[in-house]
């Protein structure tokens, strides 16, 4: 667990997150834990990686007017019905 003091705060500051902490039915102590997670800032991701990403995506994505046949013709055969989940009924023609 990490642990920080934070000094020279505003005049106010601690009591109207007191306040937010009693009407929120919890500590001050975790009232500032929560406000401190969900302020969290975001990594920056590295371009290189993002753009390698992107076009992995993009090689699996079916192109705009482009042939679905051959993507229904892999999930028939792996037995993916309508729905998108594996059928697992029997065959009809089998009987």
């Amino acid at each position: 667990m990490e642990q920080v003091v934070v000094r020279r705060l505003k005049d106010g500051t601690l009591a109207d997150y007191r306040r937010a902490a009693e009407a929120s039915g919890r500590s001050l102590e975790a009232e500032l834990r929560d406000v401190i997670e969900r302020n969290r800032p975001v990594p920056v991701k590295d371009t290189a990686q993002l753009l390698e990403l992107s076009k992995r995506l993009c090689a699996m994505t079916l192109k705009p007017g482009g042939d679905s046949t051959l993507y229904i013709r892999q999930m028939r055969d792996a037995g993916y019905g309508g729905s998108g989940v594996p059928d697992n009924r029997e065959d009809d023609a089998g009987r």
